[in-house]
């Protein structure tokens, strides 16, 4: 099983930081993911330079995405778009199941690549996945920290 790693942000400068985390050697095999927002994550799938550009939060590590070796891959978990979304996936419906399965997917498939020994990803003891910047309904959270979960028991 790919180790998994529920980091807390604590503060800059230790673990919990990605930007910090990604630069130690004892993270050289471990493919972060981030949050990220629907925007960004679909224009990565476009092939968008907006889709490397550094965001808020743990989106900070977004241009690790676009490497020849990615390191990162983002989550979505809500829309700047105005809606039922906007600033948080609001329900587990099909559109956000959608969305994350498909970034489920690309982390799947990065981890098949054998480069990686672990997979972190923003935690937070009271609500699982961690994430300040958008209000993401409680069920949302849970799916993808389940999902997540399954991802690395698949690969050993």
């Amino acid at each position: 099983m790919t180790e998994l790693i529920r980091s807390t942000f604590t503060g800059p400068g230790r673990d919990g930081d990605f930007a910090w985390m990604t630069l130690q050697p004892g993270h050289a095999r471990t493919l972060f993911v981030f949050n990220d927002n629907e925007e960004e994550f679909l224009a990565h799938d476009s092939g968008s330079d907006h889709a490397c550009r550094a965001g808020g939060g743990n989106a900070v590590i977004r241009p690790l995405q676009c490497s020849a070796a990615p390191r990162a891959a983002g989550v979505p978990t809500g829309s700047y778009r105005e809606g039922p979304h906007h600033m948080g996936y609001s329900a587990l419906d099909a559109h956000v199941r959608g969305m994350v399965d498909r970034a489920i997917e690309r982390i799947d498939g990065l981890l098949n690549t054998g480069r990686f020994e672990a997979l972190a990803f923003s935690w937070d003891d009271e609500t699982r996945l961690g994430g300040r910047i958008f209000a993401t309904a409680q069920p949302v959270r849970d799916y993808i920290v389940d999902r997540l979960i399954d991802t690395a028991l698949r690969h050993p």
